[in-house]
């Protein structure tokens, strides 16, 4: 139900090494009862050139990104990341035209419009009902969309989605698209907080600071000014413009090592702790898809607690437990494994405050 990944997304290599497999794992991490579930290897791969760790097996894109997965609510945090983002673009030009990709809900334009009267379109699988009227919506794939006649396009937590990265970035250079603003998330950050999802079903490649200004650098788009945001999804944004006299940089490198801590140790970590009876995994998604997979005492898992009210009363996707609120479960009695995800000490301090003799797993 998709392909299989034989060159590198950075530099095209052809050889790699297995650094680690989950076979049979969720494609996603909704709750959703009516869902029909679909599974893939979840196998990551180091590229022996240049030491960028990718997915082996990509799932079909048309699966993946239709509008039965693709219906997520944006939290706060993800409306304070649209809020800077949306200043960085503005403040780094005087544009009002844009192609959005991947934004079918139009909420980078929502931001947008209250600064500048912007002219927005968006490039999508499909319609959302909640995309804003005055959004012109073009349905398509971004890897093989032909952007002739679009000056400047715009990338939210897209990019490290992307199969072919180089592709794409090759395609809008042959079609004269002179800015690029991209937004992705902290790769370097989370490689160092050893996050164990740096890669996922969705997250295709590692794309790190270094990764992607030498990945548009091959294509002559030079990195005209780059900003780190440290809000929950700490995320690293970018202005690329296309220049003739920019020159392909070095190929860089990281230290395998740091993979191995997080997918070899730290899963490792995670299966051996004990689990006592009554206990719960918190927050559900896919930090808890994951620790549920890996986790030996299946049985003495109670369910998945969660602040997202369209999850509560139904089953995580790719399990057989159900998703709770935090307020519907016995605090005093109960065992709460916090996950080690981005919003972990919201996670906690909400814990806290509803019981302060609360019983947390960290791990």
């Amino acid at each position: 139900m998709g392909s299989i990944r034989t060159r590198c997304a950075i530099c095209h290599h052809t050889e790699f090494e297995t650094l680690f497999s989950l076979p049979h794992f969720p494609i996603m991490a909704i709750s959703n009862d009516l869902v029909t579930e679909s599974y893939y290897d979840y196998h990551l791969i180091v590229c022996n050139e240049c030491k960028c760790l990718q997915l082996k097996y990509l799932v079909d894109p048309s699966i993946l990104y239709s509008d039965i997965y693709m219906n997520a609510t944006f939290s706060p945090s993800w409306t304070d990341h649209h809020t800077h983002f949306s200043n960085f673009i503005l403040s780094n030009t005087n544009e009002r035209v844009f192609l959005e990709v991947g934004a079918n809900k139009g909420d980078l334009f929502k931001c947008m419009k209250i600064v500048r009267d912007v002219e927005f379109m968006t490039l999508d699988m499909f319609k959302h009902d909640e995309l804003p009227y005055e959004i012109k919506f073009i349905e398509g794939n971004c890897e093989t969309f032909d952007f002739t006649g679009f000056s400047n396009v715009i990338l939210s937590h897209v990019f490290e989605h992307l199969y072919s990265p180089l592709t794409f970035i090759k395609n809008i250079r042959n079609a004269g698209v002179q800015n690029v603003f991209i937004s992705i998330p902290n790769f370097d950050m989370l490689l160092q907080e050893k996050s164990l999802l740096t890669i996922h079903s969705q997250h295709t490649f590692f794309c790190g600071f270094d990764y992607i200004i030498y990945m548009f650098s091959l294509y002559n788009y030079k990195c005209y000014v780059s900003y780190t945001y440290n809000g929950n999804f700490k995320s690293s944004m970018f202005k690329f413009v296309l220049d003739q006299a920019t020159l392909p940089r070095n190929l860089p490198s990281i230290d395998v090592q740091l993979y191995r801590n997080i997918y070899i140790d730290k899963m490792q970590q995670i299966s051996i702790v004990e689990i006592p009876e009554n206990t719960y995994i918190m927050p559900s998604g896919i930090y808890g898809q994951i620790y549920y997979y890996v986790i030996k005492n299946k049985d003495r898992i109670l369910g998945f607690l969660d602040n997202n009210v369209q999850r509560h009363g139904k089953l995580l996707y790719g399990t057989n437990k159900m998703v709770y609120s935090p307020s519907s479960i016995d605090c005093n009695t109960a065992t709460i494994i916090v996950c080690d995800c981005p919003y972990k000490n919201e996670i906690v301090l909400g814990l806290k405050e509803r019981c302060a003799s609360v019983r947390i797993i960290y791990i």
